[in-house]
């Protein structure tokens, strides 16, 4: 992996580190983040003709990275940045705003919150986000990162570990009702366990395709998983 050092092509521009990737170059608004953050906490959302990493935890959602594919130049980049600025769900109590900022050129949600490209200037804009797109895949499958699955729409690297009752939940595995305790990790594919026997699951999804999950929950506070995988192609 190579470091660049964008300051170094133009010393107007901030300090900011460029690292080059097989297929694409990656510029850190936060030094070093995947040494904070875990895999399965970032989310890659396209904007425009780039891409942005965002870190989701409990406590805060930051933007760490912006993603420029392959063929690409670094001198196009820093040209890029010259011009561009990124902002996420900045705002103040008359509104979100992006700073330094001459025109806003695109707006998208994630989670509902905004992420905006506009081009630089001398002045705080204020804008409204209602009618922006609201992105519910990441496209990290574009950077050559396959997600393990999709929960309600979300990508996940990982298997979050998610609970059940079994005398009120329902759980679907491709069209077969399942009865277990708790969904979770096991030798890094999505298992499902009874409390009685956690050593081993019951059910282990093993299958090379992207597992599809839709979690639900009634008013009576029961909840419904459905968990759809394709078979593997031949």
């Amino acid at each position: 992996m190579k470091r660049i050092q964008i300051a170094d092509f133009d010393r107007r521009m901030p300090p900011l580190e460029l690292r080059e990737m097989d297929d694409y170059y990656e510029t850190m608004f936060v030094p070093d983040y995947d040494e904070v953050y875990q895999s399965n906490e970032i989310r890659t959302i396209q904007l425009a003709d780039i891409y942005v990493n965002l870190a989701m935890t409990k406590n805060e959602v930051r933007l760490v990275s912006a993603l420029f594919l392959k063929p690409v130049e670094v001198a196009d980049i820093v040209s890029w940045m010259q011009l561009y600025t990124i902002s996420f769900a900045i705002s103040d109590a008359s509104g979100y705003y992006v700073e330094q900022a001459d025109e806003i050129l695109e707006i998208v949600l994630y989670q509902g919150n905004p992420i905006v490209i506009a081009t630089r200037g001398t002045d705080r804009l204020y804008y409204d986000p209602e009618g922006a797109i609201e992105m519910r895949r990441e496209s990290s499958e574009v950077m050559g990162k396959k997600p393990l699955l999709y929960l309600n729409g979300e990508a996940w690297f990982g298997v979050p570990r998610l609970e059940f009752n079994p005398n009120q939940d329902e759980l679907h595995v491709n069209g077969t009702f399942l009865f277990a305790d708790y969904m979770d990790v096991y030798q890094g594919r999505v298992g499902f366990f009874r409390n009685t026997d956690p050593a081993l699951p019951i059910v282990l999804l093993v299958g090379e395709a992207i597992i599809e999950m839709e979690l639900t929950e009634n008013a009576d506070g029961s909840r419904v998983l459905v968990i759809e995988q394709p078979y593997d192609e031949a």
